[in-house]
């Protein structure tokens, strides 16, 4: 799955900007424009965009439409959209004619307009996008009428905002295209070698290796190779050293950046280069003030630039796969990024069970797998992931969970050779799923979803918790969550749950557990910044969890963090 791409043989035009925007009835059909269209902006999440509670809390399907040009001048075969990200549900128009359709919230949507379109010159592209949750969806979720008016019931803790969240782009592919490229790398000392395999119909294949100071080191014919690289510029933490894999075929051209670096689990050690790895970051979220849940290039480095200076060197994208712009500035920076599916919610919170018939079932598990396949085919090539996490706090204790778990496991090692993780908050005695993962996350909330504000329970608790998950599985963990929610600009001496001295207090706490353990590999605070949830009695205006806040100023946390990670 290549990103679009300008180049000499291919043109990507960015279909950005002001869009119509309509709430319409679950069976729509967009055969005439809208007749009462509000302006809307994409990328964006509608909910943040209107002063109409109405709107922010509207559960159903919405319909995004514009008119697109279609360049008549270019030599192309085919002509694509790529949305990459809508959802949860999306129906794809043109001229009110079914195109495509597409179960996914966080993964790119990317279809052929049909040649009647191509012909004409334009169209009339109409995205309907639903975002009711059910069993067949990931999140999962429940809808209920109430009066009339749809609510939606949610597991996972963040607001179930929707639109269209990242770039939307018309673009252009010559004949015989280069369809896809991946690329394997093996050694990080005086010789490396880069493996590659090219998806095409071509016959007259090129591809040449571009050192990072941009020489022609190596070149190569054919669909599939290895090439030989001497004293390897190796990528790593902190040093994001890119090379360029140039495929150049007699119609197409495509370049694809990638870093030579290795990666082994051994014993409890997680090894980058032969070097052992302890995580420090953050669980994160694609959330912003009117932005929501879209991706924004400045946004973006400002993030980046905020994890430079507290000294991280990963994050996790809970609960879901980001915007590929954020792994592209992962590359570059060497950070190291835990990528996840958005296989959160998988419970109840209750005695219900979760993984029977007729809930998480055979439906859930196809669609599972089929995002677990768009993301290995659109990641495959970044060196920043370095493990992909299959879910986030699933019922893990019911019998039902292995089975499920157990196939979800073997379809993604069919795919990668990636070391696999699953966060868990279930207690290691009920555990029926962990022994499958290569590393144990577990998500630990001692001293505030129980015994509030207590930090004196933290050392006992957490170190029994973490010791017993290693006694039974014999695995390297990683503190995949813990925080308290905290109100910037609250100040209490001595401290008091949500002053910013009891952030400091409580993440200290927790520190100096994971300083005794050697089996624990690594530490993600939850959360980053302040994100916005559903409204409810336990969150105020959101998640207030982060060590910054959602305009991206630090609380006294953020400070405490930067010393101890330098």
């Amino acid at each position: 799955m290549l990103y679009p791409m300008n180049n000499t043989k291919r043109v990507a035009i960015s279909l950005n900007g002001l869009w119509n925007f309509e709430r319409v009835k679950p069976d729509y059909v967009p055969k005439n424009q809208l007749k009462n269209p509000d302006l809307i902006g994409v990328p964006a999440s509608y909910n943040e965009l209107f002063t109409d509670a109405a709107i922010r809390d509207y559960v159903g399907v919405v319909c995004y439409e514009r008119v697109i040009f279609i360049p008549q001048i270019l030599n192309f075969s085919e002509m694509r959209i790529r949305i990459g990200a809508a959802g949860h549900k999306a129906k794809i128009y043109l001229d009110g004619v079914f195109v495509c359709e597409h179960n996914g919230h966080f993964l790119p949507i990317d279809f052929v307009i049909p040649e009647r379109f191509i012909k004409k010159g334009k169209a009339r592209l109409s995205i309907l996008l639903d975002n009711r949750l059910d069993f067949t969806t990931l999140p999962i979720g429940e809808v209920a009428d109430k009066q009339g008016k749809l609510t939606q019931s949610i597991n996972h803790d963040f607001a179930n905002e929707t639109g269209i969240h990242r770039d939307v782009y018309l673009y252009s592919l010559p004949s015989m295209p280069i369809r896809d490229i991946l690329i394997k790398t093996k050694g990080h000392g005086e010789e490396a070698i880069v493996f590659y395999e090219i998806l095409t119909d071509a016959i007259n294949i090129l591809s040449e290796l571009i050192s990072p100071s941009g020489e022609i080191i190596a070149k190569g014919t054919g669909k599939n190779g290895q090439m030989f690289v001497l004293n390897p510029v190796i990528w790593d933490i902190g040093q994001g050293h890119l090379y360029t894999f140039r495929v150049s075929t007699e119609n197409d051209l495509y370049e694809e950046t990638f870093g030579i670096r290795d990666i082994e689990i051994k014993g409890t050690e997680f090894l980058l280069n032969g070097k052992p790895v302890y995580f420090k970051g953050f669980g994160m979220h694609e959330d912003h003030i009117t932005l929501g849940k879209a991706s924004n290039v400045a946004l973006n480095i400002r993030d980046f630039n905020l994890l430079k200076w507290i000294h991280a060197n990963s994050f996790r994208t809970s609960h879901y796969p980001y915007a590929e712009q954020m792994y592209d500035l992962a590359d570059k920076m060497g950070l190291l990024v835990i990528d996840e599916i958005p296989a959160v919610g998988l419970n109840f919170w209750s005695s219900r069970e979760v993984f029977k018939e007729g809930t998480v079932d055979s439906k859930t598990l196809e669609t599972h797998k089929a995002q677990l396949t768009e993301l290995i085919e659109r990641d495959k090539n970044h060196p920043s992931v370095v493990m992909i996490s299959v879910a986030n706090e699933a019922n893990t204790y019911e019998t039902g969970a292995l089975p499920y778990f157990e196939q979800i496991f073997a379809h993604l090692r069919a795919m990668t050779d990636l070391p696999i993780t699953i966060v868990e908050n279930v207690s290691a005695k009920e555990n029926k799923v962990a022994q499958l993962a290569d590393v144990i996350g577990l998500n630990r909330y001692a001293g505030w979803y129980t015994d509030f504000s207590d930090t004196s329970v933290i050392f006992d608790q957490l170190t029994d918790q973490l010791n017993q998950y290693y006694q039974k599985f014999k695995k390297p963990m990683i503190l995949t969550e813990f925080g308290a929610d905290t109100l910037a600009g609250l100040h209490k001496l001595p401290s008091v749950a949500f002053s910013e001295e009891f952030q400091v207090e409580f993440l200290k706490e927790y520190q100096k557990v994971l300083k005794t353990l050697p089996f624990v590999i690594g530490e993600h605070v939850w959360n980053f910044a302040d994100f916005l949830t559903k409204q409810g009695l336990t969150r105020i205006d959101g998640n207030k969890k982060g060590v910054f806040t959602r305009d991206r100023q630090p609380k006294m946390a953020a400070h405490w963090l930067k010393e101890q990670w330098k």
